[in-house]
């Protein structure tokens, strides 16, 4: 399975710039465990979700589809917001072109999914 931007470095990342610029409260690091551990996770849920679809699963498969694709949109939009803070200069590396076309091809996938007819 060929992969991309999972957003485990880039929560960690985030998580460090929070703690030391905005807030240094102990239940902010659970946060960062559980948005790690969805960024961890983005790529299954969408494979999952193409799974349910494959069933006729179309709800479920729909759903699972969109928390995956999120989980890899924010990890570009943080990524994008990162390299901004820091003003580097944006890279455009094979993980992050790799993200990207998973997420593209993730949210084409979900808008194309229908029901498929009943059969009499």
């Amino acid at each position: 399975m060929v992969t991309g931007i999972t957003g485990v470095p880039l929560m960690e990342k985030i998580k460090e710039l929070v703690t030391k610029n905005i807030s240094s409260d102990p239940n902010l690091g659970l946060v960062f465990v559980v948005l790690i551990l969805i960024a961890s996770l983005g790529g299954i849920l969408v494979v999952a979700g193409g799974g349910l679809l494959y069933k006729d699963k179309v709800g479920p498969g729909k759903i699972v589809i969109t928390i995956g694709a999120g989980a890899g949109l924010i990890g570009l939009i943080f990524t994008i917001v990162v390299w901004t803070y820091e003003m580097t200069a944006p890279t455009l590396t094979i993980p992050f072109i790799l993200g990207l076309v998973g997420v593209v091809l993730s949210v084409a996938a979900r808008l194309k999914a229908k029901k498929p007819p009943k059969l009499a």
